[in-house]
C-alpha cells in the first residue's frame, strides 16, 4: 500500500489563562468534560484510561469509545508520550483509524498572551493510505483541534471557574 504524507494545524487563542487551560488539556482521561455535545467532529461516547495507566506516569493512554453507526471504530486509543508543563507542550500518537490514517504523532502547546487569554497551537504529521482523501483528513483533524480541543477546553475552563 502507498502512503501519503500529510500535516495538519490549526491555533487560536482563548479567554483563560494558559495554566487553566493546560490543566485541563493536561488531564488525559478528562476529554468528555470539554467534548462538545452538540456538532460535534466526532461521535466521541466515553474515554478511558488503559488497564494499569495512570495520569501521572508516561505513556499514558486513553481510549476513546465511538459510535459505530456513524462508521468509526468502536474504540482507538491514544497515547499521551510526553508532557513539559514548563513550556506547557504535550506529544500524543495513535494508529489505526478510519480510512488508512495512521502514523498520527501531534503536539498541543499552550503560550500566554496575559493572565487571562492564551494562544493554543495544535499540529500533526501522519500519514493516509492514497486511496484515503487527504484533505478530508486534514479538513477533519482541523476541525477536530478547533471545536473539540480549543473550542472544548476553553468552554470547560470558563463553565469550571463559573
Amino acid at each position: 500500500m502507498k502512503y501519503v504524507r500529510g500535516t495538519a494545524h490549526f491555533t487560536g487563542d482563548v479567554a483563560v489563562s494558559a495554566d487553566a487551560f493546560w490543566t485541563m488539556l493536561r488531564d488525559w482521561p478528562a476529554v468528555m468534560k470539554w467534548t462538545p455535545t452538540e456538532d460535534k467532529p466526532a461521535p466521541l461516547l466515553n474515554v478511558t484510561l488503559k488497564d494499569g495507566d495512570d495520569v501521572n506516569m508516561l505513556p499514558c493512554t486513553r481510549i476513546m469509545h465511538f459510535d459505530t453507526s456513524t462508521g468509526f471504530p468502536p474504540t482507538f486509543e491514544e497515547t499521551l508520550l510526553y508532557a513539559y508543563p514548563e513550556a506547557r507542550r504535550i506529544f500524543y500518537t495513535f494508529n489505526g483509524v478510519p480510512d488508512g490514517l495512521t502514523n498520527y504523532m501531534a503536539t498541543t502547546f499552550v503560550d500566554a498572551l496575559s493572565e487571562t487569554s492564551a494562544r493554543v497551537t495544535c499540529s500533526a504529521m501522519f500519514d493516509v493510505a492514497d486511496a484515503a482523501s487527504l484533505e478530508d483528513t486534514v479538513t477533519f483533524l482541523e476541525n477536530v483541534y478547533e471545536r473539540s480541543i480549543i473550542r472544548g477546553i476553553e468552554r470547560a475552563v470558563q463553565r469550571e471557574r463559573g
